[in-house]
């Protein structure tokens, strides 16, 4: 094996922030926020769709969870080959998958024709959670890496929300037809993808893996024209499995932090604008205004002051343990109503009980936006704490194990409600919480202020085989 004498990315992690990082940033983020509009206009919309399309609870349930389905093969596919053949030989086409199913979803005809559309959205969304993770991490200083990370997926994800939200409004307001409203709300999430697929061509290949993985002065050129300073080659001569071993314990608990994470939060989100929304007395446009405005963007502004300050692991303890809190609340108000001193309820909540379920479902969001949401499902945990050189594989293995455990969970979720109803699901979803932030706070390393190479293990390698030498 080679030794390595030193590390090369000292200059970038003692940096501030820069063009070329607010630039992969914002091209990174595009994608992201088109995946936010997805989930959020189908959701908004499923009431329409399923009118339209004369769809069954069950199919309903599995046109929700397309994308997830498609993430799955979209983010083993890509990311595998993304540490073959570099993060820059693939990106761009995630967000030409995701533009194509979305153009496509105006014109489909029976629910085999929009499956299909919102899987092939999945694939390039899986993708997309595997090469922007990554890309921005690879490129980002170390001690502003978790807020850049932040703004990329939560911060951005939560406006695609909320511009589905009002793209709905304002088609509705038109008075267009909702036959054609649901096609327009969901085809319009192609605006972001398509904006952003030539800028995702051009950018230049991540400073990593220029470096550590695949050598090429050409980009490295590149590299020192945008950023200011000459980054060397350092290529690491470990082989691939050599690090995977090492990091296999770390992959699966972060791999399972995220699953766990998205058992209950992907639910809310597609799930929040139909069923929750109606037990509040609210509809679903009201319901993603007031979750994003009111608890989701002011959790995430939050997190991005407070991330590199305090860690991701307290940032991910403290949130879960108000989402565990809330969610109990809520769940108790939905089965033992009397409790806070409300009498029988119905399948909507009314009154004093409809504003302590709007309250309790509010802080728990908040809560979600201030550590889980913002960290775990800003896909950033893997990204962080393997190397360079299966940085990619790992974060793929990540994200289809979280998209499969989300479908099942999605397309179950209907025959779960009906079977046990909301309260009881919901205090499922508070133990979830509770669980995952101990798994967060024991077994998962603190990246905060901390280069790649240091909390991945490169640096105790280099170090040791000098020490040997």
């Amino acid at each position: 094996m080679l030794v390595f004498t030193k590390f090369v990315f000292d200059e970038i992690d003692n940096r501030g922030i820069s063009k070329f990082q607010v630039k992969s940033v914002l091209v990174g983020g595009a994608g992201v926020l088109a995946d936010g509009y997805n989930l959020y206009s189908v959701s908004i919309t499923a009431f329409l769709i399923q009118k339209y399309l004369n769809l069954s609870s069950i199919e309903l349930g599995a046109v929700i969870a397309g994308t997830y389905y498609g993430a799955v093969i979209g983010s083993l596919l890509l990311g595998f080959l993304s540490d073959k053949l570099g993060r820059k030989a693939l990106y761009g086409i995630d967000v030409t998958l995701m533009t194509i199913g979305e153009i496509s979803q105006f014109f489909v005809g029976n629910f085999d024709q929009l499956f299909l559309t919102r899987a092939l959205i999945g694939l390039g969304v899986g993708a997309d959670y595997v090469l922007s993770p990554v890309i921005v991490s690879e490129n980002s200083n170390a001690k502003d890496r978790g807020k850049l990370m932040v703004i990329t997926f939560a911060f951005m994800w939560g406006i695609g929300a909320v511009l589905s939200a009002f793209s709905y409004q304002v088609l509705s307001y038109l008075g267009i037809n909702g036959s054609i409203l649901w096609r327009l709300v969901l085809s319009l999430g192609a605006i972001p993808t398509a904006a952003v697929i030539v800028f995702r061509r051009k950018i230049t290949e991540t400073v990593r893996f220029a470096s550590r993985v695949r050598s090429d002065p050409r980009e490295l050129e590149r590299i020192k024209s945008e950023t200011g300073f000459k980054v060397e080659t350092m290529v690491d001569r470990n082989p691939s499995s050599f690090w995977f071993k090492r990091s296999l314990v770390v992959i699966i608990f972060s791999s399972l932090l995220w699953l766990l994470y998205d058992m209950y939060s992907s639910t809310f989100s597609l799930y929040g604008p139909i069923t929750i929304a109606s037990n509040l007395g609210l509809t679903p446009v009201e319901f993603v205004y007031a979750a994003q405005f009111i608890a989701g963007i002011p959790g995430q502004i939050v997190c991005i002051f407070l991330i590199d300050k305090i860690g991701r692991r307290k940032m991910i303890t403290i949130g879960y343990a108000g989402v565990a809190l809330w969610l109990g609340m809520y769940a108790i108000l939905l089965t033992r109503p009397s409790v806070f001193g409300i009498s029988n309820i119905s399948k909507t909540l009314v009154g004093e009980a409809a504003l302590l379920g709007f309250t309790f479902y509010l802080l728990n969001y908040f809560s979600s936006a201030l550590g889980p949401a913002s960290v775990i499902g800003s896909a950033m945990i893997t990204p962080e704490l393997v190397p360079t050189k299966i940085r990619g594989r790992a974060q793929s293995i990540s994200v289809a194990v979280d998209r499969l455990a989300s479908a099942l969970s999605i397309t179950s979720f209907p025959l779960l409600l009906s079977s046990f109803g909301l309260g009881v699901l919901v205090g499922v979803y508070s133990t979830i919480a509770l669980v995952s932030s101990i798994i967060a706070l024991k077994l998962i390393p603190e990246a905060k202020g901390r280069s790649l190479e240091e909390v991945s293990g490169e640096e105790s390698i280099k170090r040791e085989q000098e020490h040997v030498s």
